[in-house]
């Protein structure tokens, strides 16, 4: 596979090359041949990368703040404003796979999900099948492609 894909020009990702923390700049998904932006410009989603773990976050700019209290609905609120997740990863001739320990969906924990990854300078895209149905979130699997800018 390594020869095949340097025929093709894409060059070897390293380990070195994901540190960091990422933007995500641009998001799609394709079900039954139909694409959809999934990039929604209101909320700020981050990945970053160590040798051996990922996390990422996704968050509207302006969470409301709890009151004393901190109400039932307060934080229903709360985690509509938020999505967390992470876990350990494997990298291997640009196939990337997130083993997913936690995340703020309970149907992604312990979940392996496999990419390609390309780097053009500091533009990272991460896409591959998606493994919708088997979440429980549609009748079928989808596409999935994301784009992400280096911040550091």
């Amino acid at each position: 596979m390594l020869k095949r894909l340097i025929d093709k020009g894409v060059l070897m990702i390293t380990k070195q090359q994901l540190l960091g923390e990422w933007r995500l700049i641009d998001a799609e998904m394709t079900v039954s041949g139909n694409t959809s932006k999934t990039f929604d410009s209101t909320r700020k989603m981050v990945k970053l990368f160590t040798e051996s773990h990922f996390s990422f976050y996704s968050k509207t700019e302006d969470r409301p703040p709890f009151s004393a209290e901190v109400t039932d609905e307060e934080r229903l609120q709360a985690s509509k404003t938020l999505d967390v997740g992470g876990g350990t990863y494997k990298l291997e001739e640009n196939r990337y796979t997130e083993n997913v320990v936690y995340c703020s969906y309970p149907n992604y924990e312990g979940k392996s999900i496999t990419f390609d990854l390309t780097l053009e300078g500091d533009t990272l895209i991460q896409q591959g099948d998606y493994p919708l149905k088997e979440l429980g979130f549609a009748e079928e699997d989808g596409y999935v492609r994301e784009v992400y800018k280096k911040l550091s």
